[in-house]
């Protein structure tokens, strides 16, 4: 279902390009940010250790007590309130030594610290955040008697503070400059991406208007089989229009026949007709009526077979037979038929009837005095089965050069008989539809010789 609110393609990429550079930005900068904390608290540490050898530089025995200067070398352990503060306390945690800096401090009972390890913590004392190294040593005096100390030293967390603070508006600043230098140049990505399909959008609106007759540009290859299938279904839309405009031609062909039966009907018997001329009027008519119905449901129906069932080919083979004898009665065509017991097709009766029509009616039209029907059902090593119907006649035979042209609509071997080469267009066709096949060959009897195959047929 396309979003309502994000209804382009360019806005769902740009909306997805946005969230992946905010989340990538976003990673990066808390990555990049906590490694420089870390650098920053590994620097500290480093000089808080400093420090620390200060204080134990500092420190004298005397007596088997730890003494002191009064200031030392660095000048913000001096200096009240510095920001910098030195503690000493012995094993039991009380303190014995502070800083002059650390007068005014005000600090909770300390635990000592295990000889020969360093502790860094974060720790707040009023209102200041403060870091506090703790170092045990074991001091050995010249008695040879052995204290435990810990040494401590606290520094203020401003200055790492505002160095941590700088650094991470300029880090922002950066990754934010960054962001919109990507999402500017990712949007001409996107726009540059994203040019096939105007492009493709106004071809078809060229089509649309009659100005070119299929997609034919160089679309990008994800977009070319859009295209191809595009220009397939233009294709076979133009041809559904034929389709129509052929039906026409169709209709009027199919309809020939019954009315010249008709015709020469009413014209042998002008003044009275019989109950047989009757029932043959009423057939041939009743017959016209299907076949406006058939064609016209061929004009809007896809190119498959209308109905499946099985359909006896004797019973409606001889009556085109009938209809076509009365026609061509002044030829005297003798006709052979040829088919097997039981011989059935799967499809609609109406296809087959045109089939049969438009090929029995050409071979009665071009033959001398013979004609000869076979079909018969064959079972290939697959197991399928097929039916094969031959039509052929002693009439001139087809020409191989002619064989493929007078398949098409329109064309015709021998323009001295009356016709409008339509009828073995429209067979192949119906064939087709059923994925068979209609080949053109010389017959034994001397004329042409027409093979219809049709698969996947019972047997």
């Amino acid at each position: 279902m396309p979003s309502l609110l994000m209804p382009s393609l360019r806005g769902r990429l740009t909306l997805a390009a946005c969230l992946i550079l905010l989340s990538f930005l976003g990673f990066t900068g808390y990555v990049l940010d906590r490694a420089f904390q870390h650098s920053v608290e590994n620097a500290l540490l480093e000089r808080l250790k400093t420090h620390i050898y200060a204080l134990l530089t500092a420190a004298e025995d005397e007596n088997g007590n730890l003494i002191m200067p009064t200031l030392l070398q660095d000048p913000e352990f001096n200096r009240i309130d510095s920001g910098r503060y030195g503690i000493i306390i012995n094993h039991n945690g009380k303190e014995i030594w502070r800083s002059p800096s650390a007068i005014s401090l005000s600090l909770p009972k300390q635990t000592p610290t295990t000889a020969g390890a360093y502790h860094l913590t974060k720790t707040r004392i009023g209102k200041d955040n403060l870091y506090r190294i703790s170092y045990g040593v074991i001091w050995e005096n010249q008695n040879g008697s052995e204290s435990h100390y810990t040494f401590q030293v606290l520094q203020n967390t401003l200055p790492t503070d505002a160095e941590i603070s700088g650094f991470r508006q300029t880090l922002w600043r950066w990754l934010g400059g960054l962001g919109l230098l990507l999402l500017a140049i990712q949007g001409a990505i996107l726009r540059w991406g994203l040019a096939p399909l105007p492009r493709l959008a106004e071809d078809l609106h060229r089509i649309e208007q009659g100005k070119q007759d299929q997609l034919s540009g160089n679309y990008p290859s994800e977009l070319q089989p859009v295209a191809t299938n595009l220009n397939l279904l233009i294709a076979n839309e133009r041809r559904q229009r034929q389709r129509y405009r052929n039906t026409l031609a169709d209709l009027a062909h199919s309809l020939k026949t019954p009315l010249a039966i008709l015709r020469g009907i009413v014209s042998a018997q002008p003044a009275t007709l019989n109950n047989e001329s009757f029932t043959i009027i009423d057939e041939q008519i009743n017959r016209m009526d299907q076949l406006v119905s058939y064609q016209l449901q061929r004009a809007v129906s896809p190119e498959t077979s209308l109905s499946s069932k099985p359909i006896e080919l004797m019973p409606l083979a001889l009556k085109l037979i009938r209809s076509l004898e009365k026609v061509y009665q002044d030829k005297g065509v003798s006709l052979q038929v040829e088919i097997d017991t039981p011989c059935r097709f799967i499809g609609d009766e109406r296809d087959l009837m045109e089939v049969l029509g438009n090929l029995l009616d050409n071979a009665f039209k071009f033959c001398r005095h013979r004609v000869k029907l076979s079909a018969k059902h064959l079972t290939t090593p697959t197991g399928n089965n097929r039916l094969f119907i031959n039509i052929e006649n002693d009439g001139s035979p087809i020409p191989t050069a002619e064989q493929a042209r007078i398949l098409q609509r329109g064309a015709r071997a021998d323009t001295s008989q009356p016709g409008q080469g339509i009828g073995l267009a429209v067979a192949l066709e119906i064939i087709t539809s059923y994925q068979g096949t209609l080949a053109i060959d010389q017959s034994t009897l001397g004329g042409a010789l027409f093979r219809v195959e049709f698969p996947h047929q019972p047997g």
